[in-house]
């Protein structure tokens, strides 16, 4: 099964790491993630997650025909993880100005401009019987 990750360590907060599960206990799940290579190894890293730190995958295209916005909550694929933040300006050719907040953990502030190819629209999930719904976020106060 592909899960995400929930960045919930310093340095990874508001990040969302694609992994495969490859165990599952009571309280965890052994997974191994997709991108990000254990550097003494060679081979893609293997970690016990907390189930509260797991989400399923998202669908890859919340709606294929949405324009990204000013407001609107994005992932942006940078350091093999999506990071979540926000856009502040759309009116660029092929980029967004995205605005991340806390994104290593230490109250770090930073604006991007960010080509569309590595933006996915933000969304969250919450479970429905015995399924999911995904719903796409937008900034409370955001045109």
């Amino acid at each position: 099964m592909r899960v995400e990750v929930v960045g919930h360590s310093d340095g990874f907060w508001n990040s969302y790491y694609g992994a495969k599960v490859l165990r599952v206990d009571r309280t965890k799940l052994r997974v191994r993630y997709e991108e990000l290579v254990d550097e003494d190894y060679g081979e893609y890293t293997v970690e016990d997650i907390d189930l509260k730190h797991i989400r399923p995958y998202p669908p890859e295209s919340f709606d294929i025909n949405y324009r990204l916005t000013v407001g609107d909550d994005v992932d942006v694929y940078d350091r093999d993880g999506w990071w979540r933040g926000e856009v502040v300006f759309d009116e660029l050719d092929d980029e967004l100005m995205v605005y991340f907040s806390y994104m290593v953990g230490d109250d770090t502030e930073e604006f991007g401009t960010i080509p569309y190819d590595v933006v996915r629209i933000h969304q969250e999930v919450k479970q429905v019987g015995k399924g999911f719904a995904w719903s796409h976020v937008k900034i409370a106060g955001s045109k």
